[in-house]
């Protein structure tokens, strides 16, 4: 992954109003393998403990990053409270909360 400039941060509501990278933002098999262990253990650690977690991801404006909770995890998206969903190809970082 490219060393980048700071995501800018948003509330999970401007969320359907951004146009998202439609490409895969990681080129790395093993990073986009880990993506996805930590976005299924972001969905459980929501549903068990209402713990957020950090998403950083790429739209066409830049780098932005949501402090969210992960209601469920599809191949293709992740979807967040109110059915709000960001395409999984266009996140860049998960970043858990420690325990």
């Amino acid at each position: 992954m490219e060393i980048s400039t700071i995501p800018e941060r948003i509330n999970s509501e401007k969320i359907p109003l951004l146009q998202f990278k439609t490409v895969e933002v990681i080129d790395d098999a093993d990073l986009c393998l880990q993506r996805k262990l930590s976005l299924q253990r972001a969905a459980q650690m929501s549903h068990s403990f209402y713990s957020k977690v950090r998403i950083v991801f790429q739209t066409e404006e830049g780098k932005m990053e949501v402090l969210t909770t992960v209601w469920a995890v599809t191949d293709k998206f992740v979807i967040l409270k109110g059915g709000i969903s960001i395409p999984v190809c266009a996140i860049c970082e998960v970043a858990l909360p420690q325990q």
